[in-house]
């Protein structure tokens, strides 16, 4: 088996079939891979809405990969249904993909060619479309970085290394810190291969809320690595205590980062006119 993708889901299974799914399943590679789809105790009958949707496309595909579904009796969290997924994975290489993100036909071939020639790099990333509300964007990822969606990793990294599973987020920019720390080198393919619809800052779906669940995780990101972003790190230390500080920091961080991706993206293409 060459790849394994692995899906973690929850509770979104309109997204899962018309994105995550749908893309993992009409790859152009040649290899034997597999997809892996990870519930975190979904609501809904995420199982049977996989099964129809395979009886309803199969005529559709010409390589058509293995599917195995796991269901979570309880919600996990994203880093434990990583750890599971590669527990379960067969192959060589592996990606995670969550269910509202889909990645572009040539993904697999094209990253997998890329490390079959390059023993030397344990990891390849892509850049990614990112289509906001406000503006689509296009990030190159910088290095160091978070591993998330969009990397083929070797399976053998998994030795060394997993997510850490008292983190409810946070957890690949932690996995990549440790990554990095670990010595592993990683390499940057320079297209876009994949696509990341952002939400709206403020909302209630699925790993994007601002739950006391998602902000424990990431109070404990912060300490576990008080050094990252140093003067940042220290504000959110200061308010971690203080839900609704934290809760607004975080918002303007990412607000911050959303602006700072469409401004860039703007001067580019303007500079390239």
């Amino acid at each position: 088996m060459k790849v394994s993708i692995i899906i973690s889901t929850r509770n979104r299974p309109e997204l899962l079939i018309r994105r995550s799914l749908l893309s993992a399943c009409i790859q152009d590679i040649q290899h034997p891979y597999q997809v892996i789809i990870i519930d975190d105790a979904s609501e809904d009958n995420i199982e049977k809405i996989v099964s129809d949707f395979y009886k309803l496309r199969i005529k559709d595909y010409t390589n058509i990969p293995r599917t195995r579904y796991y269901r979570n009796t309880k919600r996990m969290g994203l880093a434990y249904n990583k750890n599971l997924g590669i527990q379960m994975a067969k192959g060589e290489y592996i990606v995670f993909l969550d269910d509202d993100n889909d990645i572009h036909m040539d993904f697999l071939r094209k990253t997998t060619e890329y490390l079959d020639i390059h023993p030397e790099v344990s990891s390849v990333g892509v850049c990614k479309n990112i289509i906001y509300p406000e503006e689509k964007v296009c990030e190159i990822p910088k290095l160091p970085c978070s591993i998330n969606d969009g990397f083929l990793i070797r399976k053998e990294v998994f030795e060394k290394i997993k997510f850490d599973e008292e983190l409810h987020a946070n957890e690949d920019a932690d996995f990549g810190i440790r990554f990095f720390k670990e010595g592993f080198e990683m390499a940057i393919i320079h297209e876009p291969l994949m696509t990341v619809y952002g939400s709206p800052i403020i909302n209630t779906t699925s790993y994007s809320d601002y739950s006391d669940y998602h902000l424990d995780g990431l109070a404990k990101f912060w300490l576990k690595h008080h050094e990252y972003k140093q003067y940042i790190g220290r504000i959110f230390l200061l308010s971690a205590g203080k839900p609704q500080w934290f809760k607004f920091l975080y918002w303007l961080e990412e607000k911050i980062k959303r602006y700072y991706r469409i401004w860039t993206t703007r001067i580019k293409n303007y500079s390239k006119s």
